[in-house]
This record gives structure tokens, C-alpha cells and sequence, in this order.
């Protein structure tokens, strides 16, 4: 059931932050890791009871392949998944490097 299940697995709230290829790709993993944490802080603060936890992953990821200096509103995005465990795959590569809060 639901509730034997949350006892057995941690669920937390992953809010991965992206940006398009505009600027620095330092700068752009700085800004959608702001992203990304400006959201998990507004769920916490709102009252969400679930660990979050963020991270920026810049412009490593396109939603929308484009060249460099391409201002693309489909590359600027959030991703939320709500896990027992960091999520991985095509969206998320180099599964560390997460900040939680709420734990």
C-alpha cells in the first residue's frame, strides 16, 4: 500500500534547472542552478512537507538543439521528479551533486 510503501522508501522532490546556450556555459550552470534552488526554496517556504533537493545543469542538456548564442525559450526550464533516489538519464547526466533541504 501507499502508506507501508512511504515508510519503506524516502521520497524526495528533484528540481533540476537548464538554461539555453546564451552566455558562458559557467555562467549558465550558475544560472540554472539559482533556477532551481529559487524553486525548491518557494515549494519549502509554501508550505511543502517533501525533501527537495536542486541542482543546475546549464546548457549541458537542450530541450531544443541550437548553436551556441541561441536564445531559445524551450532551453530555459525546470524539471521536477519526485523519487526515492536522484534521478538519472538523458535529462540528468552525472547523477551527484544535488542540495537537498528538508531532510
Amino acid at each position: 500500500t501507499v502508506s507501508t510503501l512511504g515508510k519503506q522508501i524516502r521520497f524526495r522532490l528533484y528540481v533540476a534547472g537548464y538554461t539555453d546556450t546564451v552566455g558562458s556555459p559557467d555562467a549558465n550552470i550558475d544560472l540554472s542552478r539559482r533556477r532551481a534552488a529559487a524553486i525548491a526554496t518557494w515549494l519549502r517556504e509554501h508550505g511543502l512537507k517533501l525533501p527537495v533537493c536542486s541542482r543546475g545543469f546549464g546548457e549541458s542538456v537542450l530541450a531544443v538543439e541550437t548553436p551556441d548564442d541561441t536564445q531559445e525559450e524551450a532551453n530555459r526550464r525546470t524539471i521536477f521528479v519526485i523519487s526515492g533516489q536522484a534521478p538519472y538519464g538523458k535529462d540528468f547526466p552525472e547523477g551527484a551533486g544535488w542540495s537537498c533541504t528538508g531532510l
